[in-house]
């Protein structure tokens, strides 16, 4: 520490002394024609910018060195307190971004089954007809295709959805409500959501063709129903993935209700609601 302190403190002061020379003209005049008498070759205008800049970056580093150097009567926190500091405050800015705005993924809800039932609020959110769906259980070996396992975008589970009073595969101990879509609101009926994004298939392969349609309710505009649809003609076929304005060229806001259902095709036949899966839902509250 003792040179860092003589080169700190020398260079300080002889940057003070040459910027406290130029109030005395003459004195600074007599000191640039001795130095550049020195060395008659080089050029006045250059010997000053030379001499001034070596002075400056020798207190720039010193003051630097300063800066960043412990001291003697410096706290010294240790490495796990700082990591935890870092941690729980990562947590809360997490759990605030959740709640503005949310991808839902369902990973998290046990299915023993295949299937498994959501909790009553799930992120803040109310699930009416779905349940947590891993189609990869082996339970589920030869029900489902291989062609749908596609449908957990986010391994290893989706979103299934099937109000039908005989869905093709049924969960066990389960049934839908008579009458009513799957649906997704708010706990807390008082507030609203926006839907910016979701992924979405049919699931077998449909003889005929599967419409899915999506419908959202704003709560203070009862005219202001939202609604778009999307056809997908026999065979298996990939995620499609909806990004809501894009697609319907509106916004999706203020809603206080989103429904999800499917209709089958065939021929004159119409039946709903055949089953689809969703996954990776994207919410934001207010």
């Amino acid at each position: 520490m003792l040179p860092y302190q003589i080169f700190y403190r020398v260079a300080f002061l002889v940057t003070a002394l040459v910027h406290l020379r130029f109030n005395n003209l003459i004195e600074t005049f007599v000191a640039i024609v001795v130095i550049c008498l020195s060395n008659s070759r080089q050029p006045i205008f250059q010997s000053i910018l030379r001499l001034h800049s070596v002075v400056l970056i020798c207190f720039v580093l010193a003051f630097c060195f300063n800066t960043v150097s412990a001291r003697p009567g410096q706290r010294v926190l240790q490495g796990e307190f700082q990591i935890l500091n870092v941690r729980a405050t990562f947590s809360r800015i997490h759990k605030c971004a959740q709640w503005w705005l949310t991808v839902l993924q369902f990973d998290d809800i046990e299915t023993p089954d295949g299937f498994g039932n959501i909790p009553l609020s799930y992120n803040g959110f109310v699930f009416n007809d779905f349940y947590a769906f891993k189609p990869s259980h082996p339970r589920l070996d030869g029900i489902i295709s291989a062609y749908d396992l596609n449908c957990a975008v986010s391994r290893p589970n989706a979103l299934y959805g099937a109000a039908s009073a005989s869905p093709l595969v049924k969960p066990q101990d389960r049934q839908g409500t008579p009458g009513e879509r799957p649906s997704i609101w708010l706990y807390n009926s008082s507030e609203t959501f926006t839907v910016h994004a979701l992924k979405i298939k049919p699931l077998d392969m449909p003889i005929g063709s599967v419409t899915i349609n999506l419908q959202g309710f704003r709560s203070n505009d009862s005219d202001a129903t939202l609604t778009w649809k999307v056809d997908f003609p026999a065979d298996f076929h990939d995620v499609l993935d909806v990004r809501v304005e894009k697609f319907t060229r509106k916004t999706w806001d203020g809603l206080s209700k989103l429904e999800m259902w499917a209709v089958f095709h065939l021929d004159d036949v119409t039946m709903e609601d055949w089953e689809f899966c969703v996954d990776d839902i994207e919410l934001e509250v207010g």
